[in-house]
């Protein structure tokens, strides 16, 4: 299904490639459970040189003694609970390219990503710890041990009970949310409910690879859900 995305990236043209350059350069790393059944597709990325509202998470973007702050909208096709999955990371960047702050989104708020004064990086890359099946961002993994119960429910028992998510930002946008769809969303996301280990040994570090402008990412995602419910569809009907 990746290829898609490829597509996408090949298909969008950049506004400015050194903005793809330095989101490449600074994207994160995301340390995923053992047992976690989804990775990213990719990401659409938005470079602030100053102060301005986000276009794809309800906040401002206020770069304070930043000189500049990335956000990394991050697509993942399914959530444990859901199709698909939209978290976000924000880096901010001083005069002489040092990674002063990071934030993340959380359950649809967010975090700033420090713990005691520092950031968790690898080189440049800020490395975030991924909620299994439900892929909120935290700096440690202590954050996630503490919603260890909740978690195994939801990527249990709970799978697939959110069917079509239809957020604020796609509402009108998404047209396929029925009963039908979501039943067979259902169906499909419990054939991966899973038992979440809490050994975050899968490090995903590709994402510089697949990033495009949200722009486009944002055009793209209506199709490609309704692709998805197509899919679910056609198979239930066979």
């Amino acid at each position: 299904m990746i290829d898609n995305l490829i597509s996408l990236m090949d298909d969008a043209v950049l506004d400015d490639s050194h903005e793809r350059d330095l989101a490449a350069h600074y994207a994160p790393i995301i340390r995923f459970d053992r047992h976690e059944p989804f990775l990213p597709l990719g990401a659409g990325i938005t470079v602030f040189r100053q102060s301005a509202p986000s276009p794809s998470f309800p906040r401002l973007i206020n770069l304070g003694d930043a000189t500049m702050a990335i956000e990394y909208a991050v697509w993942w096709d399914w959530d444990i609970q859901h199709l698909y999955e939209l978290e976000h990371i924000w880096v901010y960047i001083d005069l002489v390219g040092r990674v002063i702050r990071a934030e993340a989104s959380w359950h649809g708020g967010y975090h700033d990503m420090a713990t005691d004064g520092q950031i968790p990086l690898y080189g440049e890359r800020v490395i975030l710890y991924s909620e299994p099946g439900k892929h909120a961002f935290a700096p440690v993994l202590a954050w996630l041990l503490q919603r260890r119960d909740i978690t195994t429910i939801c990527c249990g028992e709970h799978a697939g009970t959110g069917g079509v998510l239809v957020t604020d930002l796609f509402r009108g946008r998404i047209p396929v949310k029925n009963e039908t769809a979501d039943r067979s969303v259902e169906r499909y996301l419990k054939t991966l409910a899973f038992t979440p280990s809490f050994d975050f040994s899968q490090h995903y570090s590709d994402l510089e690879y697949y990033l495009v402008p949200w722009i486009h990412l944002d055009r793209w995602i209506p199709g490609r859900v309704a692709e998805w419910v197509r899919q679910l569809s056609d198979a239930d009907s066979t």
